[in-house]
Parts: structure tokens; C-alpha cells; sequence
């Protein structure tokens, strides 16, 4: 029952007790028969009849001397459990009253926060879970890239390779048939070389694996294309085989379904717009993949090795050993990287598409991200050319946005 006679008159003309406060209509001293107030519940309190919930009630002075609806009163209101997000967990509260506090987190080291300050939510009067940032959206866990949770330490070459696992190149992706590699940029897409899906357009990939015979590769993730985009100024010929242009051997292909991340698995950066991310002359990048080595056409467990970029003069001065191929008659553009030595360290066939990556030159942020990607070389175990990403950069970002839902093919 609510005892009038307790409460006391507010500045505002209201008599205010426990939870509620009582709106005179009209305002008097005393009530009598008939008499109507209007009870409004304070911020964070409701009043709960049945399946529903409301601000205020009315309340009648009755013949008997009593109000009516005195059973009735203002309760906290509940804002239930808070939803949960996608490679993330929410530290829920004792109690989901209005006032308590939820706390949300990333699964690290593999997945962040994309705002910092978005972890944690309050249950605000109106029955919502709102941060002080994003309001009532929920927080974000985004992939973490270029940050390998193993790193890499072989120093010999590709070609003929220091074995690696996929902890030191958890970016890498494998193509089946034909073999190929690729490098993973997001949690739906992954970039690799147009010669590589020129002739496939629905490759077979995987991710999370050192080792790619059918028994481990049941084991690790399949990635399954939705759709292959290849930049508009590569060139299609009817026999491949016969190509000497390779400038704009960059595709990007949609995933149908997000990427899991973890150990084995994780995203490789994509370079900054700055002439920094230029790769200069010296600066050593890190390759890997399951190409070809001198001894051995088809190579199960991952390679990795560190090359020097090397001025594109190199790559043109090369003497190929295979008869008919003049490296003069061949295509170079400033889309292009030349990277390598003459003491064999270089990619090969079968690691078409993957990555050349260098560290992020601010120092801060000891990151790798993807400069080149493995195009193609006059002979193996020397220099070789790899596609120039830091000039797609705005092709990429404009395609990944414009495809960012689902085909509906």
C-alpha cells in the first residue's frame, strides 16, 4: 500500500518516495474521494504487469479510504543476458538488473577489439545494454594480422628450402589443383596471383596445415570460394603457357564462409599508402610454400626462406636455362618487385600466388604485411618477380567493399 501521508513535496511539485514518484493531478495538499495521482517509476524502474511493462500508473483515492492499484510497484528493470559475439565472450554480472555491468573480450591473441574502450556495458534504464562508445551496438573482435605465433628462424633457401611450420606462416594458403599458394587478408578474403585462377574459378583451398597430403588435410580448414575477382587490367590469353606479360597478376577471391583464427592460422597486413611500404633495395622479405625444390616436383611439409628485394634490373639480366625463353621478349612495369639472389634463394613453381612479406616499417608496430605476391621467374634458384601489391592497394579495398555481401547467384 502506498502511504501518501510519508511522502514529502518536491521542488517540482511531486511527492517522491522509494521508487517512484507521485505526479499530483491536480496538485494538492490533501486528497479525498476520487482523487487521481499518476505514479511514475524513477529512472531504471518499471512497473511489471503480466508480459509487459510500463513507466507509470494511476492510482484512485476509493470510498473506502484506499488507493487502488496499491499492489502495485516499481521493480528494476531487467535487461536479460547480454547477446554474446562472434570470436569474443561477455563476463556476465551476478544479476542483469538496471545498474549492473557486463564485461566483453576477444579471444587474444588472435582476434582484438576493434575500439578499445568498447568492452564494457551497463544496463541503462531503458532495458539495453549500452556502452559509453558504441550505445547499444555490440563490440567488434577483428582479426589480429601479421603476427605469426611462431616465428619463423630457417635461413636457407626456398628453392631446395628450410622445412617451416604454419605457425611461421599462418597466412599461408594452399591451392590443391594445380598447386598454388595465396595469402590471407581477411577473415572472408583471401589475395593471390590472376594467373593462379585464370583457369579455375573455383579453386580448392585449405588453411592450418604444415602438411599437405589428403590425411592432414582433412584436419585443417577448407575454404570454400564464393567468387573469383580478377583485376580488370590483367590480360587473357587463350594459351597461358605462351604468356610474357604478367603486370596485374593480382585476384582476390570472397570466401563463402568467415575464417576461424588461432596458431595455425591468422591474417597477413596489407600495406600502408606511404612511400614507406615501398620495399627498398636490400630490405629482406620472408616467402613460403609447397613449390618445387631442386630434388623434389611435389613437397608436402611448408617452406619458408628469407630474400632480398633486389633492383628490377636484376630480374631482366637474367639468363634462363630453359631453351626458348628470352627474358627480353617479357613484360616489366612498376607493378612489379624483383626479389632474390643467385645463390638459389628464390620461389618455383607451385608457390605461384603467395606472399612476399616484409616487416611494418614503423618499428612501434612490429607487424609483417604482404609486399608482393610470387608471379613468376625466368629460373628458379635466382630472381624473380613478384606483383607489387602496395599499388593495388585502393583496387583491393574498393573490391573487398563492394563484395562484402554475400553472392546471391
Amino acid at each position: 500500500m502506498f502511504l501518501i501521508s510519508s511522502f514529502k513535496l518536491t521542488k517540482q511539485g511531486s511527492k517522491r518516495a522509494g521508487n517512484f514518484v507521485i505526479m499530483e493531478i491536480p496538485q494538492k495538499e490533501k486528497y479525498v474521494f476520487k482523487d487521481v495521482v499518476k505514479i511514475t517509476c524513477l529512472e531504471g524502474f518499471e512497473v511489471v504487469q503480466g508480459s509487459g511493462s510500463l513507466p507509470h500508473f494511476y492510482s484512485t483515492c476509493q470510498s473506502n479510504g484506499k488507493w487502488s492499484n496499491s499492489k502495485l510497484k516499481c521493480e528494476p528493470v531487467d535487461c536479460g543476458s547480454p547477446d554474446h559475439i562472434p570470436n569474443g565472450k561477455v563476463e556476465e554480472p551476478e544479476d542483469t538488473l538496471f545498474g549492473s555491468v557486463a564485461r566483453y573480450t576477444c579471444e587474444e591473441p588472435y582476434y582484438y577489439m576493434q575500439n578499445e574502450e568498447s568492452g564494457e556495458y551497463h544496463c541503462a534504464g531503458n532495458g539495453s545494454w549500452v556502452n559509453d562508445v558504441l550505445g547499444t551496438e555490440l563490440p567488434q573482435c577483428v582479426p589480429v594480422c601479421g603476427i605469426p605465433s611462431k616465428p619463423f628462424e630457417g635461413t636457407q633457401r626456398i628453392f631446395g628450402g628450410s622445412f617451416a611450420d604454419i605457425e611461421n606462416f599462418p597466412w599461408q594458403v594452399f591451392f590443391a589443383n594445380p598447386r598454388a599458394g595465396g595469402a590471407l587478408i581477411d577473415e572472408y578474403w583471401v589475395l593471390t596471383a590472376a594467373h593462379v585462377v585464370e583457369k579455375n574459378r573455383n579453386p580448392e583451398m585449405y588453411v592450418g596445415s604444415t602438411l599437405v597430403n589428403r590425411e592432414r588435410l582433412t584436419n585443417s580448414q577448407i575454404l570454400i570460394p564464393e567468387r573469383v575477382i580478377i583485376h580488370p587490367g590483367w590480360t587473357f590469353l587463350d594459351d597461358p603457357e605462351t604468356r610474357k606479360n604478367f603486370d596485374n597478376d593480382i585476384a582476390l577471391i570472397r570466401l563463402k564462409d568467415p575464417v576461424k583464427m588461432g596458431p595455425t592460422v591468422s591474417l597477413i597486413c596489407l600495406p600502408g599508402n606511404s612511400s614507406e611500404y615501398n620495399p627498398s633495395e636490400g630490405a629482406m622479405g620472408l616467402i613460403s610454400g609447397w613449390g618445387r625444390t631442386e630434388n623434389k616436383n611435389i613437397v608436402l611439409k611448408l617452406r619458408g626462406a628469407r630474400l632480398p628485394i633486389a633492383p628490377l634490373q636484376k630480374c631482366k639480366e637474367v639468363k634462363a636455362k630453359k631453351s626458348g625463353v628470352d627474358v627480353k621478349t617479357y613484360v616489366f612495369t612498376d607493378n612489379m618487385i624483383c626479389a632474390g639472389d643467385q645463390k638459389g634463394v628464390d620461389s618455383c613453381e607451385g608457390d605461384s600466388g603467395g606472399a612476399l612479406v616484409l616487416q611494418d616499417p614503423d618499428k612501434s608496430n612490429p607487424k609483417f604485411y604482404v609486399a608482393g605476391l610470387v608471379s613468376w621467374g625466368p629460373q628458379c634458384g635466382t630472381y624473380g618477380i613478384y606483383t607489387k601489391v602496395k599499388n593495388y592497394i585502393d583496387w583491393i579495398k574498393k573490391t573487398m567493399q563492394e563484395n562484402s555481401t554475400p553472392s546471391t547467384d
